[in-house]
C-alpha cells in the first residue's frame, strides 16, 4: 500500500486527537477521508505530512516513516496555507520546489489549466487562487502519493472540475491520492473508496459503489403499506397513498417482500453520499 495507517494514536497531553484510525490507500485510487469538525481528520493527515509525531500505531507512506524520507514523494496541501505575500506566484512555487527538493517544470501547465497569473503578487490574490498555488505545489513534481486537506473551498465550479481532472490523470499515472473533505458531493464525484473517521476513530472504510449501490436504498411505495416488515427496512414518512422507507441490506429479500403486494407504483433509488454519512452517525449515537 502506498499509505499504510493502522490503529494510530496521537494525544496532545491528555486531549485526544487520534484514538484508533485504520486504512490503506493503494497505488491508482483516490480515498474520501471524510468527518465532521473535531473527528481527527487533519491530525492524521499531519502525522502522514510529517508535521506530527504519532503516539502509537503505524503510519507509512510507500513504507517509509512520514517526514523527510519520505517527502519528494509525496504531494500535500494542508487546509491552511499561508504565503510570502510579497513574492509572485511564480517565485513563490519555485521557492517551494526547492525548499523540497522537487522538479518544477509542470508549473505553467498546471497555472494555465487552474487560470493562475503567475506574474501576480501572492498579496493581489483571492483566497480561491492562493488555493491554486497549494493545489500546483502539490501537483508540480507528479509524486507517488498526494494528500490533500479542504482542497476545494474557495474555488469555483470550473476550477473544481479541472482540479479533479487532474486528479484522475494523476491516479491513472499510478497516484495513491488521500482526499479530505466536508463537501461530500466532491467525495462522490472522484473517490474510488471512503473512510468515515469520528471521535478519533475509523467507523468504516468501503468503495463509493457498494455503498450507494447495494446497501442504502430510498424505496417509493404506492399505495401505502403500513405492515411491510422487513429487518433493514425504515418507514421515513406516509400519506393515505404513498410511502417512502430507508433500506439497509442485499436488494434481493427487499423484491421478495414487495413481491407479496399488489403495486400501482414502487420506485428503489440510491441515496446520496451525504444521507448515507447522516444515517451512520445516527447509528453510531444509538448505539452510544
Amino acid at each position: 500500500m502506498a499509505i499504510h495507517v493502522e490503529n494510530l494514536r496521537k494525544y496532545y497531553g491528555r486531549a485526544r486527537g487520534v484514538e484508533e484510525a485504520s486504512f490503506s490507500v493503494a497505488p491508482g485510487e483516490i480515498l474520501g477521508f471524510i468527518g465532521p469538525n473535531g473527528a481527527g481528520k487533519t491530525t492524521v493527515i499531519r502525522v502522514l505530512a510529517g508535521l506530527l509525531n504519532k503516539t502509537a500505531g503505524v503510519a507509512e507512506i510507500l513504507g517509509k516513516l512520514p517526514g523527510k524520507e519520505a517527502n519528494r514523494d509525496v504531494g500535500y496541501m494542508p487546509g491552511e496555507i499561508a504565503f510570502y505575500r510579497e513574492l509572485t506566484v511564480r517565485e513563490q512555487l519555485l521557492y517551494l520546489a526547492r525548499v523540497r527538493g522537487v522538479d518544477a517544470e509542470n508549473i505553467d501547465v498546471l497555472a494555465e489549466r487552474l487560470d493562475l497569473d503567475l506574474n501576480k503578487r501572492v498579496c493581489e490574490l483571492s483566497t480561491g487562487n492562493r488555493k491554486k498555488i497549494g493545489i500546483i505545489a502539490a501537483l508540480m513534481h507528479s509524486p507517488h502519493v498526494l494528500i490533500f486537506d479542504e482542497p476545494t473551498s474557495g474555488l469555483d465550479p470550473l476550477i473544481q472540475k479541472e482540479f479533479f481532472d487532474l486528479l484522475r490523470a494523476e491516479k491513472r499515472k499510478g497516484a495513491a491520492i488521500l482526499l479530505s473533505s466536508h463537501i461530500l458531493s466532491d467525495v462522490e464525484k472522484v473517490c474510488d473508496r471512503v473512510c468515515l473517521i469520528r471521535d478519533g476513530r475509523t467507523l468504516f472504510s468501503a468503495p463509493v459503489a457498494d455503498l450507494k449501490r447495494e446497501k442504502f436504498k430510498r424505496v417509493h411505495v404506492t399505495p401505502a403499506f403500513a405492515e411491510i416488515n422487513l429487518p433493514g427496512l425504515t418507514l421515513e414518512t406516509r400519506d393515505n397513498n404513498h410511502a417512502i422507507y430507508r433500506y439497509k441490506g442485499d436488494i434481493n429479500p427487499l423484491l421478495a417482500a414487495l413481491s407479496y403486494y399488489r403495486l400501482a407504483d414502487v420506485k428503489i433509488e440510491d441515496l446520496d453520499l451525504e444521507e448515507i454519512f447522516i444515517k451512520y452517525y445516527r447509528e453510531e449515537e444509538g448505539n452510544d
